[in-house]
């Protein structure tokens, strides 16, 4: 089994470098395999390259899939942040 959402990266920005390390940082205290796939990519959310190499711009619509025993608590956490809209200085 596993749980599947969908969301859409509100960020102006996009998920760059600071975005990628918040998301790849809050799933690693997940148990569960998180994948986030936009378009015919796809990226383990527990590494920053690879999420970096997603090149998710504001407005690119993903899928967040994870698997394992926390994985509906991991998919709503992971979607917040793919949708939040960050502030940097």
């Amino acid at each position: 089994m596993s749980s599947i959402v969908n969301a859409t990266v509100k960020n102006p920005r996009g998920i760059h470098a600071r975005p990628s390390s918040e998301i790849a940082r809050t799933s690693l205290k997940y148990k569960s395999e998180i994948i986030i796939k936009c378009d015919d990519r796809s990226a383990n959310s527990k590494d920053v390259l690879q999420l970096i190499m997603l090149e998710l711009f504001e407005g690119s619509n993903v899928t967040i899939e994870a698997k394992g025993e926390d994985e509906i608590e991991a998919v709503k956490e992971i979607k917040s942040l793919i949708e939040k809209e960050y502030h940097f200085d």
